[in-house]
Parts: structure tokens; C-alpha cells; sequence
């Protein structure tokens, strides 16, 4: 067993070292598509599930648990671009039909 911290859970958590790596990799990938707010609001959120399973009595985190608290944690969605940015998004979006993009 790993011991991991998350934000939002008070405490250092008993984790399997798969369930630790699916969390690590889960925060890489949100980082690197939305950016570092939209990975600490995950960590956050699953902090908080955490907490909530380890007061519900759960000693620790294994797979399966993990999995199904950072595959289905909901992150609110990126708000829709306006104006310029608009414009870019439309822009990079007909190049990558195009395969201008890479």
C-alpha cells in the first residue's frame, strides 16, 4: 500500500500503487488538455470523494474504487469561446479538417 495526499481529503490516504498511478496519470492528462485549474479542481473533487468513502468506513483505495471515482468525477465543462477566441476556435477547427493541423 502507497500512502497518497489529496487535496480535499484531511489525511494521508491508504492506496494501492495501480490506484495511485491511474490518479497521477488521470491529473497529467486533464493538466495537459485543460490546464493546471481544471487538474487541481479534479484533485479536489476526488479529495473529497475520498474523504467521504473513508468516513463511510472504507480503509483504503484500490482500483476498481479509484477508477470509478476519477473516471465519473464531473468536471464542469470549458465555457464556450466568444468573439475573438471564437473566431481562432472555428479557425483551428477548419484546419484540423483539413489536416493543416498537427
Amino acid at each position: 500500500m502507497e500512502q497518497i495526499t489529496v487535496s480535499g481529503s484531511p489525511e494521508p490516504v491508504p492506496t494501492s500503487p495501480i490506484a495511485a498511478r491511474l490518479l497521477r496519470e488521470r491529473l497529467e492528462s486533464v493538466r495537459g488538455s485543460r490546464g493546471q485549474e481544471a487538474a487541481a479542481q479534479l484533485e479536489e473533487l476526488v479529495g473529497q470523494r475520498i474523504a467521504t468513502l473513508r468516513e463511510g468506513g472504507m480503509p483504503s483505495i484500490d482500483l476498481a474504487t479509484m477508477r470509478s471515482i476519477v473516471d465519473y468525477v464531473e468536471l464542469p465543462e470549458e465555457p464556450e469561446p466568444t468573439g475573438m477566441g471564437r473566431a481562432v476556435a472555428e479557425m483551428k477547427d477548419k484546419l484540423a479538417r483539413r489536416g493543416g493541423m498537427r
